[in-house]
């Protein structure tokens, strides 16, 4: 499964809820403001997250949105988090550093994995990606956007690319 954030308006999300049909209609869509690929590090990024030692339950929802985008066809593939919700998340994300990120992640593998050099590549494309996520949540704050979430077995965003 690959991920990919999208920053969208609230008026548009309107419309997104209202006339999408399939995931590719939102990848595609002209109302996407800004968008983090996340590709398939998302999981492990929301499982170093979402840790029980983790400071904030508020990050359930950081990656993987809160609600489901429609009840139509699109399925569970297509979530939004409102501009509450994304605040909130932009709060807790302000609250934890690469590093601790980092120690996480290396709790996390060290209980699954041995290969070093493997977990280093990992880390740093995690690190990459969380200051990624830290900036798409403060892009979206600052101007009051909806973030939504993308997650399906593979991503083709023909007007992102």
């Amino acid at each position: 499964m690959e991920a990919i954030l999208l920053l969208v308006h609230p008026n548009d999300l309107e419309k997104l809820i209202l006339q999408v049909t399939s995931p590719q209609d939102v990848l595609d869509s002209a109302d996407i403001i800004e968008h983090v690929w996340l590709g398939s590090t998302w999981d492990t990024l929301n499982k170093t997250l979402n840790t029980e030692n983790a400071p904030k339950q508020s990050l359930q929802y950081v990656i993987q949105a809160e609600h489901p985008l429609s009840d139509r066809n699109i399925g569970r593939a297509v979530h939004y988090n409102t501009v509450v919700r994304v605040a909130e998340i932009h709060q807790a994300l302000q609250t934890i550093t690469v590093d601790a990120v980092k120690t996480h992640y290396q709790y996390l593998v060290t209980q699954t994995t041995q290969q070093a050099v493997e977990q280093e590549l990992n880390l740093a494309e995690l690190k990459l990606i969380y200051l990624q996520l830290q900036d798409l949540y403060r892009d979206a704050t600052r101007q009051n956007l909806a973030v939504l979430s993308v997650i399906v077995d593979a991503i083709h965003p023909q007007k992102l690319i």
